[in-house]
């Protein structure tokens, strides 16, 4: 099958699928970090105390969507996460190209963040965007965290500040959207496809993204993040329907079967919203922050790194985490694991001493960015285990634009 011109290359085999998500399989220029930068405005020091937990309270979903093939950046409103069917006894090795920001990827030299509000405007057009400190993908606070504890997974990175009205607005930045599978690099992706199933009106869907509405403390903060799968579809009395679609898709029994929903269109096209075609998709809410599923594939004997895992799972409170144990592609053992059990409770503690010293960061870095001259584009920068905010250079990065700030006036 030709691959899509807008996917990269190898995303589309038997049917289209987010790529997996991205490991080391090469070094990538990481020139970008420093790129652009005028004077640095202020210094961070991670805290070295023992702190008192901090749990993040106050998760509300607020809206998603799902990346659709097409020849222009066009997302699916609320769409869905592919629905978990069972668990695949073998599958091939990865291969083929994978995202590493989708975002950054479609929306080319467009803000990365203009699907994130596009969305939230389809589901809710008086949606108050002005409550939040920050509105950020889940990946910047993982890498903010990393460095507020001192992890040995740390790694130098870039994040990119816009301000609108009092709301810090955070741009991922990776050296590169795309990657390249090289060598043999695990069963991920093979995985995730064979075990999940599409949704209706979202057959052609890349990649689901979801955001929420969190509190670290008294910071508020409007996350979002990937899905990769999730225990039901959107509305439970829908799942049988959903799973037919999928399978009809696929050449799978099933098809004859009808029901009310097959005379209603599943999806409507509107309008072009500052550089993103919306396409809605029935039922209009998005699934329940109860069922959404995070994926792992690990070799038998290999044990899952908690300290990393845990914190990705937290942040973004997805509620499951599946684990699938194999002996050279061959799956043989699943483990489900729950978010709130009594079993994760020692990276639960551990997790949330780290999100104590990540809100003070936080708090800094809006402290630091408030001093600052209103429209002036700032950076982000950790690099060597230093972390300091720097001017950005006139007309340089990605900034929302003007009307994504007016919603902050």
């Amino acid at each position: 099958m030709s691959t899509s011109r807008n996917a990269p290359a190898g995303t589309r085999q038997a049917y289209p699928f987010r790529p997996p998500r991205v490991t080391e399989s090469s070094q990538p220029d990481n020139s970008f970090i420093l790129k652009d930068l005028g004077d640095k405005v202020a210094k961070f020091k991670r805290s070295t105390a023992t702190l008192s937990p901090v749990e993040i309270t106050n998760v509300k979903p607020i809206a998603s969507y799902s990346w659709i093939e097409a020849a222009t950046p066009t997302i699916a409103v609320p769409g869905s996460p592919r629905v978990w069917f069972t668990g695949p006894q073998r599958v091939p090795a990865d291969s083929g190209t994978r995202f590493v920001d989708q975002n950054a990827f479609y929306m080319r030299k467009m803000s990365p963040l203009i699907p994130l509000f596009a969305a939230i405007d389809d589901m809710n057009p008086s949606f108050n965007f002005k409550q939040f400190d920050f509105i950020t993908d889940r990946n910047n606070l993982r890498k903010l965290l990393r460095w507020a504890s001192g992890s040995p997974d740390e790694k130098d990175f870039r994040i990119d500040i816009d301000v609108a009205g009092t709301t810090c607005l955070f741009t991922r930045l990776e050296a590169q959207n795309t990657d390249t599978v090289q060598g043999f690099m695990g069963y991920a992706h093979e995985y995730e496809k064979a075990a999940t199933r599409v949704t209706r009106g979202c057959e052609r869907a890349t990649g689901h993204h979801r955001m929420i509405s969190i509190d670290i403390g008294e910071l508020k903060v409007l996350l979002r993040f990937t899905i990769e799968a999730c225990t039901s579809s959107t509305n439970d009395t829908n799942d049988e329907d959903d799973l037919l679609a999928a399978f009809s898709g696929l050449g799978i029994g099933g098809a004859s079967v009808s029901s009310s929903r097959d005379t209603k269109k599943p999806q409507a096209t509107v309008p072009t919203v500052r550089g993103v075609t919306i396409r809605q998709t029935t039922p209009r809410k998005v699934v329940p922050q109860s069922s959404l599923i995070e994926l792992k594939t690990r070799a038998a004997r290999r044990e899952i790194d908690w300290a990393e895992v845990y914190p990705q799972l937290y942040l973004s409170q997805t509620a499951f985490l599946y684990i699938a144990k194999h002996e050279r592609g061959s799956f043989n053992t699943l483990e489900k694991v729950e978010l709130g059990s009594e079993s994760m409770q020692t990276h639960a503690r551990r997790t949330q001493q780290g999100v104590a010293k990540l809100k003070l960061v936080l708090q800094d870095i809006l402290d630091a960015v408030k001093k600052e001259d209103v429209g002036v584009g700032l950076s982000l920068v950790a690099k060597d285990g230093k972390l300091a905010l720097y001017k950005r250079h006139e007309g340089t990065g990605k900034g929302p634009g003007k009307d994504i700030t007016d919603k902050f006036n």
